[in-house]
């Protein structure tokens, strides 16, 4: 488990702040021009948050290089 620092910390809480600011910008964008219901937009944003956890869990994130003798 790493360190938490006052950097990494600060780094978690920029990364937040950027995905809810991302997220309102696509909402108003995807509601707004596009026309699609709250629960398609819903639906839509479960799919694709599905589909970057299964890529990182495939592309293994987290996992220790091997050593290379």
């Amino acid at each position: 488990m790493p360190k938490f620092t006052t950097r990494t910390i600060g780094r978690f809480v920029l990364a937040g702040i950027t995905a809810v600011a991302v997220a309102t910008a696509l909402y108003a964008v995807t509601r707004g021009a596009l026309g699609f219901s709250s629960e398609g937009i819903r639906g839509a944003a479960l799919n694709v948050a599905s589909l970057v956890v299964a890529f990182l869990l495939v592309a293994g994130i987290g996992r220790k290089p091997k050593d290379e003798r």
